[in-house]
């Protein structure tokens, strides 16, 4: 991660057959919704509910409890069009769903110092705003990224992040040079300019941030128990 020479903000479209298994959008009301998961900005999530696209605010959003389980997924060797295709939008990772792909929240981390004295010395770390991430895996989900990359882009870039929960921010471990130390990734080749990218061992509950090199663009997912 380095501080971003400009912020920019793109829509995420997540493409669902139309028999895709419910979704559940939790509110922070207490109430949920039952439907599929569309899209998302920065700020709005679209839930469909009763084949009706409906829009929420995600400050409103608690997290969303996607359906898909690895049961669901298709084997190795065995993949549809739509996964050797890859998502719509290029050098961007994806979850990878059921019947289609799972945008991350996408955030920009700015970097902060830990410890000193008035802003002098101490650790570096790197945050992102809000206490948890709306995109929620369970712990038991086999999370696999899918990125389709323009050519010559090495995917290999891609670094995994565990992120501590404070103060209503998420940030990095504290370190005193260089990058936050990232937790290790498996990358394949899966179709034309297409990879999947998976973490080599299994996610612990908590807050994660996928992050391209030298960039401070993070795409931001939960784990749940």
């Amino acid at each position: 991660m380095r501080a971003p020479a400009s912020l920019r903000l793109f829509l995420l479209p997540l493409v669902l057959a139309s028999t895709s298994p419910a979704d559940t959008l939790r509110l922070r009301d207490g109430s949920s919704v039952t439907g599929n998961f569309v899209g998302a900005t920065a700020d709005d999530i679209r839930f469909s509910v009763n084949g009706e696209v409906q829009h929420f605010a995600r400050a409103n959003v608690a997290g969303i409890d996607f359906s898909a389980t690895p049961a669901d997924r298709p084997a190795t060797g065995a993949e549809p069009d739509w996964v050797l295709n890859g998502p719509d939008y290029t050098n961007a990772p994806f979850l990878r769903g059921a019947n289609g792909f799972i945008p991350l929240e996408r955030e920009v981390a700015t970097v902060s110092r830990s410890g000193g004295i008035y802003g002098l010395g101490g650790a570096t770390v790197y945050r992102v705003q809000g206490a948890s991430s709306p995109v929620r895996v369970r712990q038991t989900d086999r999370i696999v990224f899918v990125v389709r990359s323009d050519s010559g882009w090495d995917p290999g870039q891609f670094q995994l992040f565990r992120l501590d929960s404070r103060m209503g921010v998420r940030q990095t471990q504290p370190t005193m040079g260089g990058a936050p130390p990232g937790l290790p990734l498996t990358v394949n080749k899966i179709g034309d300019s297409v990879f999947e990218i998976a973490p080599s061992r299994p996610l612990s509950p908590g807050e994660y941030a996928v992050s391209p090199l030298n960039s401070n663009d993070s795409y931001c997912f939960g784990v749940d128990y």
